[in-house]
């Protein structure tokens, strides 16, 4: 009788590491798609929000008879009795009240907050906008105000923030000569007047109303443009962009990705933002217009055209192809 072996022949050392190695280079060449698929889905939920966005503006519009103010650095007049005369601590602690509150007589500070406040009822977070405590309304992250591509939607520095920028125009919001075109935008500061969708002489579709904003990578939370809670920002450029650099020059840029901190034109120090629109994503910017459309606009577009997109009244006949 024939007896036969019980052992079994396994794999030998070599052939678990070519095997390892096929593994390896077969991750290596999906991986790249698997991030432009991700990076797909990111820019498609940060159109998305922006569509949202946009939405909440036209009926804020609908509503109001204008569109969202950007906000204001400064104090409604008048001044609660109980508080000094100018801003300061005292405005910086005191309670914020809301129209038909308990405290009817009170001034309504928050008419002075950004426009990513004003929209809150439009976005579906009315409970948030009611609150009477300022604080809660600071900390509270708002999901659509956060693009995937860049960070989660939670508090940084114990305050909301926003990946989001209201078009101030075809200024840069400091300065003089060709920056008086700070309020030539769609988001005007509080008290400059209010813009409505028939006053954009350019046409709605010519227009930007709200973009992503430009920021340094790892000085998130850090820098002027991203220092302060959504809310309560004021006029500057942590909830408002614009098209122009930062001398007088008129020297026009168009949306720029994400850097790391750096201290080279535009920015002059480590805790500076430019006031630049910009994003994470691979490719582009994107932007709600002020008809309520999404358009990405790729990186370092025509500097002149872009310039147009952002102005609602020069009158000049914009080339689509940016």
């Amino acid at each position: 009788m024939l007896c036969s072996s019980g052992r079994k022949r396994g794999f030998t050392l070599i052939e678990l590491l070519v095997v390892i190695a096929i593994i390896a280079i077969l991750i290596g060449l999906l991986l790249p798609a698997v991030q432009k698929v991700r990076e797909a889905a990111a820019r498609t939920q940060c159109q998305n929000h922006l569509k949202q966005i946009g939405l909440a503006f036209h009926n804020y519009h609908d509503a109001n008879g204008h569109l969202p103010q950007g906000g204001k650095d400064g104090c409604d007049q008048p001044r609660h009795p109980h508080l000094a005369a100018s801003c300061g601590s005292p405005y910086d602690t005191a309670p914020y009240y809301l129209p038909n509150s308990a405290h009817p007589t009170a001034p309504m500070y928050r008419q002075e907050y950004s426009w990513a406040y004003q929209i809150l009822p439009y976005v579906e977070q009315d409970n948030v906008y009611r609150h009477t405590t300022r604080n809660v309304v600071r900390r509270t992250p708002i999901k659509i105000y956060f693009c995937p591509s860049r960070r989660s939607p939670i508090a940084f520095g114990n305050e909301a923030k926003i990946d989001y920028a209201g078009n101030g125009g075809a200024g840069t919001g400091s300065g003089s000569g060709v920056n008086s075109n700070r309020n030539s935008g769609v988001v005007v500061q509080t008290g400059q007047g209010k813009i409505t969708l028939p006053g954009i002489s350019d046409g709605t579709s010519n227009t930007i109303m709200v973009g992503e904003k430009r920021l340094k990578k790892d000085r998130q939370n850090q820098e002027i443009g991203d220092n302060e809670s959504y809310v309560d920002a004021g006029w500057d450029t942590d909830v408002i962009r614009y098209s122009l650099t930062d001398d007088d020059t008129g020297t026009s840029y168009g949306p720029n990705p994400d850097v790391a901190q750096t201290t080279m034109p535009p920015w002059t120090t480590l805790n500076e933002a430019s006031r630049q629109f910009g994003s994470s994503h691979s490719s582009g910017c994107n932007f709600v217009l002020s008809d309520g459309s999404v358009r990405h606009v790729r990186f370092n577009p025509n500097r002149t055209q872009f310039r147009r997109l952002t102005h609602r009244a020069d009158g000049a006949v914009l080339n689509p192809d940016l």
